[in-house]
């Protein structure tokens, strides 16, 4: 499996290559940002996720909170990553190439790069930090306050850091338009992903024997699931009121683009449908009866709403990059992204072998 997880990362960086080189730089460099961030937003809501159960004194499984810690694995990795995408500025940011006046005291190379490079590393030091704080944490509690501290931090640089994500990397490829909910939007449904995973992995690692966790404790991270898939659709939708009503072209084509033009239109509705609408109704009836034995549903839906985050980055970057009209289904946009997946699966097993007894030894199972 190591193996095969191997060749497609080596395929992936070989269609990036191919790609970059090409004339449709751009759209090589698009599939790219869009895998950075999709995997990188992984990575680092999990160690946020288990930061905000140890500020709710969330008890009810110190199992779940470590098995969120193993996401990230990928930060090293993840961190090399952003750096390569400096690579790729000029195919994607057209204020690199002709700069936007009113904007360029922010939106300038080494600023941009700057602010990206450091808050990048400050958040997810502050992830591997806190996640060895939790490994060896003090059975009687006497490092409790410290970790408190930590978790705080990392919550805090979680939301400037991805907020900045979003702004810089996201909503400046179209230099002319702007969205002051955006950074928060982008936040929340990265905090979507982030739980459908956890759900993902803990029903994973209860199958096989790695945690002991009861049906309870799977249906309580449904309903953080749950909770998340509405905070996300409630995000875009004020953005969307605000935007649509306020009836600006310079905000409104925004929409316009991606929801009343193919293909976008299609995919706005496979988002919609697929990502929030059957999630939500299979949530809202599972939360509202016994926790089931079974979590095949919960799979299902969990991998749905992943593949729609996927799908919604898409549809955030490549209509607003240059000649981007199209899907990226050739098959250099896959292998792209199968070997970022792959990149993923293999630094996380790394980092789960790694810690695997400090995951369960010496710990209370929820029952």
């Amino acid at each position: 499996m190591t193996a095969f997880l191997g060749l497609l990362v080596l395929l992936g960086a070989g269609s990036l290559v191919r790609g970059a080189a090409s004339t449709d730089a751009t759209h090589a460099w698009s599939i790219y940002l869009v895998n950075l961030l999709f995997w990188s937003g992984l990575g680092v809501t999990g160690p946020a996720i288990a930061s905000m159960m140890e500020l709710t004194e969330a008890r009810w499984s110190p199992t779940v909170k470590r098995l969120a810690l193993t996401t990230a694995g990928f930060l090293p990795v993840s961190l090399i990553l952003f750096v390569l995408l400096f690579a790729g500025r000029a195919a994607l940011y057209a204020w690199v190439r002709e700069p936007v006046p009113v904007k360029a005291a922010w939106l300038n190379v080494p600023f941009t790069a700057a602010r990206t490079a450091v808050g990048t590393f400050l958040l997810f030091w502050s992830c591997f930090t806190y996640a060895a704080a939790v490994f060896h944490e003090d059975p009687m509690g006497r490092d409790q306050p410290r970790r408190t501290r930590l978790a705080t931090t990392l919550l805090i640089l979680y939301v400037i850091v991805v907020s900045l994500w979003g702004f810089d990397l996201v909503m400046s490829i179209d230099p002319t338009w702007y969205s002051g909910l955006f950074g928060g939007y982008f936040v929340v449904s990265a905090l979507y992903t982030g739980f459908a995973l956890l759900s993902l992995l803990t029903i994973r690692a209860n199958a096989r024997g790695e945690i002991t966790v009861s049906p309870s404790v799977v249906q309580d991270v449904a309903k953080l699931q749950f909770a998340m898939s509405i905070m996300w659709m409630y995000f875009f939708w004020s953005q969307y009121l605000v935007i649509w009503y306020g009836n600006v072209p310079v905000e409104t084509r925004f929409f316009v683009r991606r929801v009343f033009v193919d293909p976008w239109r299609i995919v706005a509705w496979v988002v919609l449908v697929v990502g929030w609408a059957l999630p939500f109704c299979y949530l809202l009836k599972r939360l509202t009866g016994r926790p089931p034995e079974h979590h095949t549903p919960l799979v299902v839906v969990s991998v749905m709403g992943l593949g729609a985050i996927f799908l919604e980055r898409v549809f955030l970057v490549f209509p607003a990059a240059p000649g981007g009209s199209r899907l990226p289904l050739a098959w250099g946009d896959l292998f792209v992204t199968a070997g970022f997946l792959a990149l993923f699966l293999l630094s996380r097993r790394w980092f789960f072998a790694r810690f695997k007894p400090g995951l369960i030894s010496g710990l209370p199972t929820a029952h």
